[in-house]
């Protein structure tokens, strides 16, 4: 049985490897964003394409926190090095979807590799250790979104407003 300080020294631990985790994923990414000849904005959004499925410019501009205007330039960087395709949705012809090409898929593979190395460290854990780990990772996700999401709002709220002709500041 853990004793009280036991437990917030592993706490502790948690932490700094959680943290030491993201900073190395980041460094990951950056390598592989560089190899791929893009930066960190257009690396999101080729993840939330491969998440995610195919989605419009529209869908991507809202889960990146981007405008649809920066989002098209993100898509037109991305199309211009055949890493995503528009094509039109199955579902409404006049819809226009954004997906993966095959070329970023296999240059994807080459650079991440197959994720056989998680299975092989995951093998290791019960099914109840791998459904802690599972809620933990999704409480974990769920936190950084909201804040992620209450950072982006007050950054918002700061922004002064554009003055209008009729405006009584503009006279």
């Amino acid at each position: 049985m853990y004793r009280i300080n036991d437990k917030k020294v592993l706490v502790a631990e948690l932490r700094r490897e959680i943290r030491s985790a993201q900073v190395a994923v980041a460094a990951r990414d950056q390598a592989i964003g560089e190899r791929l000849g893009i930066n960190a904005t257009d690396h999101r959004c080729l993840d939330l394409i491969d998440q995610r499925g195919a989605m419009t410019a529209g869908a991507l501009a809202g889960a990146l926190h981007l405008s649809r205007s920066a989002v098209t330039t993100v898509i037109d960087r991305l199309e211009a090095l055949r890493y995503v395709r528009r094509v039109p949705s199955p579902q409404d012809r006049r819809q226009v979807l954004v997906e993966l090409t095959p070329l970023l898929l296999r240059r994807a593979r080459q650079l991440y590799g197959d994720g056989q190395e998680v299975e092989q460290a995951l093998e290791r854990y019960t099914v109840p250790e791998l459904t802690l780990l599972r809620d933990f990772v999704r409480s974990d996700r769920a936190i950084n979104e909201r804040r992620a999401a209450e950072l982006a709002a007050s950054q918002r709220a700061k922004r002064p407003r554009p003055r209008t002709r009729h405006s009584p500041a503009a006279q």
